[in-house]
């Protein structure tokens, strides 16, 4: 309002009159609706962890190839998993198992909450694919109900850790309770913990502010309690709707509703209260100053809210839960906050200006905002250069903007999936903790050879893919091909049986030689017999001439002892006669000599036959001895043979060892470099128990469908993980190409899969969402200022202002702190910069268009002078609000609370400041186009034809009953 004017009396409009004559009912009904609606539905974040929404949407592709994968193998039906980690001291043994049987078992029975156990560890046969390599831990991944962020998926991962908070494990052996899903309730676990804190801080923070503003401690807290009725009627409201199931929110949506209605309800009440200090500091009366207040805000206090609600209602166009969940509830918190701005404030203005409670302290200083805008006026290029040069500081970091999306350095250290992840890279690698997995769906059965060097191909290609570490499948269930599996191997292996006959065969080879050298000693014992046996025949010879001599000598005494007898017979008969010769001793005697005589002629009949036979002895001798040479000559010849069949059994056993030495090394060469360019299983190995068990893991009831286990490098939540999503589909669809799987479906879902989602979805909402509030943005500022270049010079320096805010904070975060922003700062930034970017630079437009009729220069300068202070603490209130996620314990929120901060900043102190208003100082009357305004005063162009006074006079408006005047004209 200009100077020249404070005298007159003001007259409001009829919405004015009548907050004024309900001021009383209007306090009372507000403070109504803030307690009836906190009181019927539980509190905000209450609601938020019993509606949390999806962190993707159902719809995206990896969501839907999760679902299905989970279908065909008929165990889970969402995307949300989380992994159980088993530490111990040293390695694990029969007691660690036990635990993790029961453990697994009373999982199992949770129905409601887990889905699908994923339980390599309880196999031998796939223990080693999630055991460490120190054998000191242990993996289990779960499947949980419902999808990572939903309230389902949270109330899972509670269910999951209360389960194992009621089963200590024992001694020396920890379990946590940790992977995505976890990470994603702990992020809205944490955010919504600190939303009281931030809101105490940032309450903490604005009662500062408004002491070292106003310097009243009765308008501080009349304005704090303004804020806070505003605040709790747009949290109740938001409540009650998202209680019963209207409206959805996220652990965003709650912090970010918070602050937007606490700095937007501060912001106005600066506005009401900074106008109407103004006011009575140009000498209006209490009811005067309350009407020029309300003339001269309310258009303004209308364009932000409905700016700041249509741009973030404009994100309900996007697609993602999270931006979808932020822009109706934020939206219907700021309309709340919009509507108790424009009926509390000004009722809770006039009940306390009754009592003298919000009058000014001190004089609203104009004179420093004065210089600035005469400096404006009269230097406006190089002022838009320099201005255009600082926000050039935040527009030169964007280039090296980088993005992250994995949740977990975002988080406390405290926070029970952090600690779960810490533990778990003490063993494994963070990509074990978030496999992807990959599935081939065919129209047949894979069960067969044929498919399984197929799928050992597609496992093959995916391995070697850039970024990727780790493969399991039916056919490396381990992460290398099956042991014995290659073709080599089995090659080897077929000259298993002569491997094993070698032996048999060389120790029958050295038989040959016992049995040479047996054949030898019969020889030698042949060769002794033979010289015996001549010995023999000599000696029977020689005893057959000596018996033919004996045979003589006792027939001739046979003779001569017959002619004894004859001589003597008659006495001989006498001896036999005499019956009792046995009783006289000589005649037995005598009797016993002639007894002997005859036996003489026995002895010579005996000795003749005993010659017979020597003689027939004598004459087989030199036969049985002529037997012996050829039987020798025979041995020699046996012996010969084995010996030269032993030389050649020897030698075709030598070279059959060289060979299969060969072979058996060429087979374990590759057997043990785990080679997989030669993979072949051959048909018994469908029978192998130990196979089956295998098939049941990988493999689909029905056979028709194969799933592997893929296990990137890096981390997986970062672009260059979510990069490796295409080269795996890549990889895959060129590993069946022109194979009997060439039509079979590839399905990817797992963790880099999810954001990729994200990655895309963000990137097209963001488009979405930013194109509809601009032209939002645009429409309401040209209904506002009805003029299309300076609703564009708005946008334009929102814009630019949003480019140059968000550079400063990838300079501050990223190269300053180290730290990344995260995924969706960028979106939350841009939506949240756009709706509040405008206000301030509405609101000196605004006046500027009031001043105008003193002269463009001249309206600047007193435009400046009018809003400078209310802009500059208004911005830094706001500013400050949203900085004041900076002590929340979730480091996104910090992050999306300074960029909106430094964006304010900027906007606060250099867009509106500066850069806008030396932007209509150029462009002059064309600011306003269409708009036709007058470029100096309309009392200096009428000088000719009268006094300054009486020109005045002239122009000024008509004054109605109760002194009730208008705004000076702006058209021509």
């Amino acid at each position: 309002m200009s100077e020249h004017r404070v005298e007159d009396a003001v007259e409001g409009s009829r919405p004015a009159r009548v907050i004024r004559r309900l001021a009383v009912p209007i306090l009372l009904l507000w403070i109504a609706v803030a307690a009836v609606s906190n009181i019927v539905s539980p509190q905000l974040e209450v609601v938020g962890a019993a509606r949390s929404v999806p962190l993707n949407a159902a719809d995206s592709p990896s969501i839907e190839a999760m679902r299905h994968i989970g279908q065909v193998f008929d165990e889970f039906d969402s995307d949300s998993a989380a992994m159980i980690v088993l530490e111990s001291d040293r390695p694990l043994g029969a007691q660690a198992h036990r635990y993790y049987d029961t453990l697994v078992e009373r999982l199992e029975q949770d129905t409601t909450h887990v889905e699908h156990i994923q339980d390599f560890w309880g196999d031998p046969l796939t223990a080693g694919g999630s055991q460490s390599k120190d054998g000191k831990a242990a993996l289990v991944q779960l499947y949980l109900a419902g999808n990572q962020g939903e309230a389902l998926a949270n109330q899972s991962v509670d269910a999951v850790r209360d389960i194992v908070a009621d089963m200590p494990p024992p001694p020396g052996l920890d379990v946590y309770v940790t992977g995505a899903a976890p990470l994603i309730a702990d992020n809205f676990e944490v955010g919504s913990a600190g939303t009281h804190k931030v809101t105490a801080i940032t309450f903490l923070v604005i009662a500062v502010m408004l002491l070292i503003v106003y310097r009243s401690v009765t308008t501080t807290l009349i304005m704090l309690v303004t804020v806070l009725i505003e605040l709790a009627a747009a949290r109740g409201v938001v409540s009650t709707l998202a209680h019963w199931g209207v409206i959805g929110l996220s652990t965003y949506s709650t912090n970010l509703l918070t602050l937007l209605a606490i700095a937007a309800g501060t912001d106005y009440a600066i506005f009401v209260v900074g106008r109407y200090h103004e006011a009575r500091g140009r000498g209006l009366d209490r009811i005067s100053a309350y009407h020029d207040m309300f003339r001269g805000t309310v258009h303004v206090i209308v364009g932000s809210g409905l700016t700041i609600a249509g741009a973030v209602a404009c994100l309900a166009f996007t697609r993602l839960p999270y931006f979808q969940t932020l822009g109706i509830p934020a939206a219907l918190g700021v309309l709340v906050t919009l509507a108790a701005a424009l009926t509390l404030g000004p009722a809770v203005l006039l009940i306390a200006g009754r009592f003298g409670l919000l009058e000014p302290k001190r004089t609203v200083r104009r004179a420093g905002w004065r210089r600035i805008g005469t400096a404006i006026v009269r230097w406006p290029g190089p002022i838009l250069v320099v201005s255009c040069a600082i926000a050039l500081i935040g527009l030169l970091a964007l280039p090296g903007y980088k993005t992250s999306y994995d949740a977990r350095p975002y988080l406390p250290d405290y926070a029970p999936a952090v600690v779960g992840y810490a533990a778990a890279e003490r063993h494994f690698s963070e990509a074990r903790l978030n496999p992807e997995l990959l599935m081939i769906e065919s129209d047949h059965d894979m069960r067969n050879p044929a498919d399984m060097l197929v799928l050992e191909r597609v496992a093959k290609a995916v391995l070697h893919t850039q970024g990727i570490s780790l493969v399991q499948s039916i056919t490396r269930p381990l992460g290398t091909p099956i042991s014995h599996s290659s073709i080599p191997f089995q090659i080897s292996a077929q000259s298993a049986s002569q491997i094993m006959n070698l032996s048999y065969q060389q120790a029958r080879g050295e038989d040959l030689l016992k049995q040479a050298n047996e054949i030898t000693n019969t020889i030698d014992i042949l060769k002794q017999q033979l010289a015996l046996q001549q010995a023999s025949a000599a000696a029977t010879h020689e005893q057959t001439e000596a018996f033919h001599d004996t045979v003589t000598i006792v027939e001739d005494l046979r003779d001569k002892i017959a002619n004894f007898d004859d001589q003597f017979r008659p006495i001989r008969n006498y001896f036999y006669w005499e019956p009792h010769c046995f009783d006289i001793p000589m005649c037995a005697a005598l009797r016993s000599v002639f007894d002997s005589i005859d036996g003489i002629s026995s002895l010579s009949d005996q000795f003749a036959s005993i010659t017979a036979s020597l003689d027939k002895l004598d004459a087989l001798q030199p036969q049985l001895l002529a037997l012996l040479p050829p039987q020798i000559a025979i041995q020699e010849r046996n012996r010969d043979l084995t010996l030269s069949n032993y030389a050649t059994t020897t030698g075709t056993n030598d070279q059959s060892e060289e060979a299969l030495k060969n072979a058996t090394a060429m087979g374990q060469a590759f057997d043990e470099a785990k080679n997989d360019d030669s993979f072949y299983l051959p048909p018994e190995a469908f029978d192998n128990p130990d196979f089956k068990r295998g098939l049941k893991l990988f493999l689909s009831p029905d056979g028709k469908a194969a799933r592997m286990i893929i296990t990137h490098e890096g981390t997986p939540a970062t672009p260059e993980g979510i990069s490796h999503i295409d080269a795996i589909k890549n990889s895959a669809f060129d590993a069946i190409k022109a194979t009997p799987l060439s039509d079979a479906k590839i399905y990817v879902a797992g963790t880099a899969s999810t954001y990729k989602d994200i990655q895309d979805g963000a990137k097209y909402d963001l488009l979405i969402a930013a194109m509809a509030a601009l032209a939002l943005i645009l429409l309401i500022m040209m209904f506002i200022t009805r003029s299309l270049v300076a609703a564009i010079v708005i946008v334009g320096t929102v814009a630019l202002s949003l480019g140059a805010s968000f550079g400063l904070s990838v300079l501050v975060w990223q190269y300053i702190f180290g730290i990344q922003l995260y995924w969706i700062v960028l979106a939350l930034a841009i939506i949240l910069l756009l709706a509040v970017g405008a206000d301030y630079n509405l609101l000196l437009i605004s006046r500027f268009k009031e001043e105008i009729g003193a002269g463009l220069n001249t309206g600047i300068i007193r435009a400046m002078a009018g809003t400078g202070g209310v802009v500059t603490a208004a911005g830094l209130v706001f500013a400050a609000t949203m900085s004041s996620f900076i002590f929340s314990d979730l480091l996104v929120l910090g992050q999306i609370g300074t960029t909106i901060g430094l964006g304010l900043l900027f906007d606060t102190l250099i867009v509106r400041s500066f850069m806008t208003p030396s932007i209509a100082a150029i462009l002059g009357r064309w600011f306003w186009w269409p708009l036709n305004v007058r470029t100096r005063p309309a009392s200096g162009m009428l000088r000719p034809f009268g006094s300054r006074n009486a020109v005045r006079a002239l122009l000024s408006p008509p004054t109605g009953g109760a002194g009730r005047r208008t705004a000076p004209p702006s058209g021509s």
